[in-house]
């Protein structure tokens, strides 16, 4: 079985040149995969900057990559998609049209016996009380409602003033360590109840830990790595996209 894992491409709808450039290598990256189709496509989350599903609007620039899943999962790829936090709010459009399967924060699977657990991973962060304490607002089913009664443009719009999805952006190592030490303490939770690997975003730093236990992998991004996992049967490989 061959599976290909991805996070954090956070898709801009307001386009300049960096965001063209960071579009063209993902779009090169999904033709691969509409010629070679994977079993599964797992998206761990934030592939799109912001995403807040009206019951009749989705953002035009969403429309090519929208486009090329479709095509994927036409040709037989289960597509996953995990929640993240730039994941507002799911109707129907990935599980109708995409033939996707939605989960709001995890996903579990086996290959050869050994346990998975992928979540895009910002509830498990540590030293991040300020957004964990926003996560709880932003979820919050009422809020969500009411934000859903204002006009996309005024919508889309307000989220993109939230986003700090950009080159220019970038946490320091000493706080996405502390940070990323909530995911790892996470997972070897996870691994002492008998999972072999956690799959995670969020924290855009590509990488695979060995714990005790088991291995915690972390996706990394599409604003400065181009990674992904491709699990091949028993061999897994972190890779980057050229």
């Amino acid at each position: 079985m061959r599976i290909i894992c991805i996070s954090d491409l956070h898709q801009r709808f307001q386009v300049d040149e960096e965001e063209k450039r960071k579009m063209r290598k993902f779009y090169s990256f999904l033709d691969h995969f509409i010629t070679e189709p994977p079993e599964k496509l797992i998206i761990a989350g934030d592939l799109f900057d912001v995403w807040f599903e009206y019951k009749m609007v989705i953002p035009k620039e969403y429309f090519t990559t929208l486009h090329k899943l479709k095509i994927i999962a036409d040709k037989g790829t289960n597509i996953i998609y995990i929640s993240g936090n730039h994941d507002f709010v799911f109707r129907d459009f990935f599980q109708k049209i995409l033939q996707a399967e939605v989960y709001e924060n995890d996903y579990t699977f086996t290959v050869n016996d050994k346990k998975f657990f992928v979540s895009h991973g910002d509830s498990y962060t540590s030293n991040d009380a300020q957004y964990h304490f926003l996560r709880n607002i932003l979820r919050n089913r009422t809020i969500l409602r009411i934000f859903g009664w204002f006009h996309p443009d005024v919508g889309l719009n307000t989220g993109k003033l939230m986003s700090r999805s950009s080159k220019k952006y970038r946490k320091s190592n000493k706080i996405l360590n502390k940070q990323e030490k909530g995911l790892i303490e996470f997972s070897e939770k996870l691994f002492e109840k008998g999972y072999n690997y956690t799959i995670m975003g969020h924290i855009h730093n590509p990488r695979i830990i060995e714990c005790k236990g088991g291995s915690y992998i972390n996706l990394g991004d599409w604003i400065h790595h181009c990674s992904y996992l491709e699990i091949n049967n028993s061999v897994i490989n972190l890779k980057f996209w050229e």
